[in-house]
């Protein structure tokens, strides 16, 4: 206690200075600054900024003044007068007349409604031409209209690097708590889902391309699981591509975008180009356990649901589907009563210089006050102030980045002829089956896709290689097989290192060990360094050295508050498509590593307790 109140006094006395230098400033007028009465209440007053001059047809989220359930249910709690389930209905039955209303209203204006939510926030979204946003916004009960909002997805030494371990030993392994992972689905047959791991499972549950039924409908036998016990798809295998066959078009005749929400929340694998692996990894971070028990997440113990917000062909999150998500979350059985809320959401995502005027935020909130533990990314953007993303700055949410373990290294792509493309690329990853070691350099082969024989299907043959390795850097596209087998065949070929290019836009990732044997020093490049070094119409000559140190992040949220934003460890092996996954993502992994810990202590603690 003395510590704190000598820390305390030092406050006092460093602050009293400035007090008393602002005794002597003159107090500004600021009364020029004020909003006009009639601008307040006005319905241009209740359009977002970001909204005044938009053209043409947009999508915007409209809020209701009345609360949404979970911020009503938590009034009436902190009161000693907790609703019952009857008066929870009751209270959303009342949001549903009134959300109906306002449908009607924007449908006579030329509106679409897109979705609706009423418990963890009370809004409707709609598409809908620029130029009816002040009709809409003049309907009784309207308090902002917003846009839509569409976000982006940004172990083995991580989990004892931030105390996870020690937790376990202690007993604590998150048992009975039940999480939320609003991401880009689960794949549910992975082993370290408590699934079978078979590529025969996934096929079952996913099929074989993007509209297949399979992955839009339920294969009881599959789905829940043990450990993926819930969940819902909100966006759908095609969002946001344009889709006139399951969309229409609109009145120009073209294709519209839409989401296409179905029961099976499983993750892409790669099938059809996709890659919805990100959401896996994070489950895995979180709860993962391996059958053998050799491998563990932060809190093998847990329940999870899988929420698919995120697309299976893009980065982005549907604005619409996250706010969907948040109401699933609370209320997972669909019954009208909140009280079987997920004790942890957990949003792998964000948005940069993210704003307490954002809906997606004020959910995120209405759900801490509920008792919700809100883990977000609080964004991979560096130092820059402001630029901690949402709805990572919701005061209830614990906003969290990606700092990295002690051991980890970062290295750089050295380009070194011809002069036109040299330089040094920072965006790279390393695989920790393939570790950089003491590095390389050579001249770049260009081989193409690399797949061994066998690798994609029983029968494929190898892919042809455009140019021979031997001696060289073996330049492989990534995609179709693991990219541990494409370096093992490159390695046998005489390779002396590898670059793996991407092959979409995007930060470079990490990628988990798919077999092989022989292996040499590979590093992942962004696909637009992969082209520079395709384009070139000289040799192409590179150095794998010499690494870097990894910086920590910091930044400041809207209140001006500077957010140290290091909590939780870095790049962990991903997991997907059954056991023989080819890549996850290694950005925005601190969230899932924060998240649990914060329960576990919670719950070790205070076992009473929700928040």
């Amino acid at each position: 206690m003395s510590h704190l109140n000598s820390r305390a006094g030092l406050v006092a006395v460093l602050a009293l200075p400035a007090a008393v230098f602002a005794q002597h400033l003159p107090t500004p007028d600021a009364s020029s600054l004020a909003i006009p009465a009639d601008q307040q209440t006005s319905p241009g007053g209740r359009i977002a900024p970001q909204l005044l001059g938009a053209k043409g047809q947009i999508q915007v989220w409209v809020q209701l003044e009345d609360e949404s359930l979970a911020a009503a249910s938590a009034n009436a709690k902190s009161t000693g007068l907790p609703m019952t389930r009857e008066a929870q209905r009751a209270y959303l039955s009342g949001l549903r007349d009134k959300h109906d209303d306002l449908s009607r209203d924007a449908q006579s204006l030329g509106g679409r409604e897109l979705g609706r939510v009423s418990k963890a926030h009370n809004a409707v979204a709609f598409s809908i031409e620029a130029s009816k946003l002040p009709a809409l916004a003049a309907h009784p009960g309207v308090l902002t209209v917003r846009p839509v909002v569409d976000y982006s997805v940004d172990l083995s030494e991580t989990v004892p690097y931030i105390g996870a371990t020690a937790v376990q030993n202690l007993g604590v392994t998150g048992k009975g708590v039940r999480v939320a992972v609003l991401d880009s689905g689960i794949d549910y047959t992975h082993r370290n889902m408590k699934g079978s791991g078979t590529a025969a499972d996934y096929t079952a549950a996913f099929g074989t391309s993007l509209d297949d039924v399979r992955n839009q409908t339920v294969n009881p036998a599959l789905f829940p699981t043990d450990k993926v016990v819930g969940g819902f798809d909100f966006v759908g295998e095609h969002w946001p591509q344009a889709d006139a066959a399951g969309c229409g078009k609109d009145s120009a005749g073209n294709a519209r975008v839409c989401l296409k929400p179905d029961p099976n929340p499983i993750a892409c694998g790669g099938v059809g180009g996709c890659d919805g692996t990100h959401g896996t990894h994070v489950a895995d971070i979180i709860g993962g356990l391996s059958r053998d028990g050799s491998h563990k997440g932060v809190a093998p113990g847990t329940k999870l649901y899988a929420a698919k917000v995120c697309s299976s062909v893009s980065t982005s999150c549907s604005g619409v589907a996250l706010l969907q998500a948040m109401d699933f979350s609370l209320d997972p059985n669909g019954d009208g009563d909140v009280s079987d809320a997920v004790d942890v959401i957990n949003m792998s995502l964000g948005s940069n210089y993210g704003q307490k005027e954002d809906d997606l935020t004020q959910a995120s909130e209405n759900a801490g006050r509920l008792g919700v533990v809100v883990a977000c990314a609080a964004g991979n953007a560096a130092d820059k102030p402001y630029i901690v993303s949402s709805p990572s700055i919701a005061p209830a949410a614990i906003s969290v980045a990606q700092t990295h373990v002690p051991s980890a290294k970062f290295f750089p792509l050295v380009v070194n002829s011809p002069a036109a493309i040299a330089g040094s690329f920072n965006n790279t990853a390393t695989v920790d089956w393939a570790p950089i070691g003491s590095g390389f350099t050579g001249d770049v082969a260009m081989v193409g896709r690399g797949c061994p024989a066998g690798s994609i299907t029983a029968t494929n043959p190898d892919d042809t290689y455009t140019a021979n390795p031997s001696g060289k850097v073996a330049l492989i596209d990534r995609g179709a097989c693991a990219v541990s087998l494409k370096v093992d065949r490159a390695a046998r070929a005489g390779a002396i290192g590898v670059l793996i290019g991407l092959v979409a836009p995007g930060d470079a990732i990490s990628f988990s060990f798919g077999g092989g044997t022989q292996m040499v020093p590979t590093l992942v490049i962004i696909q637009a360094d992969a082209n520079r070094i395709k384009g070139a119409t000289q040799p192409v000559n590179v150095t794998v050295k010499n690494s870097s140190p990894l910086v920590k992040s910091l930044g400041r949220d809207p209140d001006d508050r500077w957010v140290r934003r290091a909590a939780a460890g870095g790049i962990p092996k991903g997991h997907s498509c059954g056991d023989q996954g080819q890549a996850d993502e290694q950005h925005r992994d601190a969230d899932p590593h924060r998240a649990q810990p914060v329960r576990n202590s919670a719950r070790a603690g205070h076992p009473d307790r929700r928040g």
